[in-house]
């Protein structure tokens, strides 16, 4: 009778706490869709590019990852992935400027050889260190993602009491899990 009284407790406890986990109500006001893969980052990406998998499948680059950010419908992972975009039109638009000085220059005054290298320099600087701001934004969004969906992975736990034709009680236990 101790055992059968520990062991439901035991049960009712990992039930309420399997059930905690997946409760999204403190935090979102819609569920997370099931549909949804994990997003992985291929080793050897770095700061200046990543490969990214979804769903076993190699993506074309971090523009693609725009369909299950925003399915996802989560504030923080749209804001980085905003902020990707902008700091990466702004590293392409910093490219741009010696393109810009190089015919402003030749029209007005004439060219000067170091003040072009100079531009260009500080151009390809700046454009590097934006795409390295840009991937870490893209980063944070994959990683926050990746991290609501591992709290919408669920374990269900359950027993059952039956008595046998010779009196004595059997105890079922299972598990289940959606990984």
């Amino acid at each position: 009778m101790i055992r059968t009284c520990l062991i439901s407790w035991l049960v009712v406890g990992l039930l309420t706490t399997a059930h905690a986990q997946r409760d999204t109500s403190f935090y979102r006001t819609t569920p997370i869709p099931t549909h949804l893969r994990p997003i992985e980052r291929a080793l050897g990406s770095s700061s200046l590019g990543s490969v990214y998998y979804y769903g076993g499948k190699k993506l074309t680059g971090a523009y693609s990852l725009e369909v299950p950010f925003f399915e996802l419908n989560d504030p923080i992972v749209n804001r980085h992935y905003r902020n990707f975009r902008i700091w990466n039109t702004v590293s392409r638009l910093t490219a741009l400027v010696p393109l810009v000085y190089f015919i402003a220059r030749t029209r007005s005054t004439g060219f000067n050889s170091g003040e072009y290298w100079t531009i260009y320099g500080g151009s390809v600087a700046l454009s590097i260190g934006t795409v390295i701001v840009a991937n870490t934004q893209v980063n944070k969004s994959v990683a926050r993602y990746n991290s609501l969906l591992r709290q919408n992975y669920r374990v269900q736990v359950g027993a059952t009491l039956t008595p046998l034709p010779t009196g004595l009680p059997a105890l079922g236990i299972g598990v289940v899990g959606k990984w």
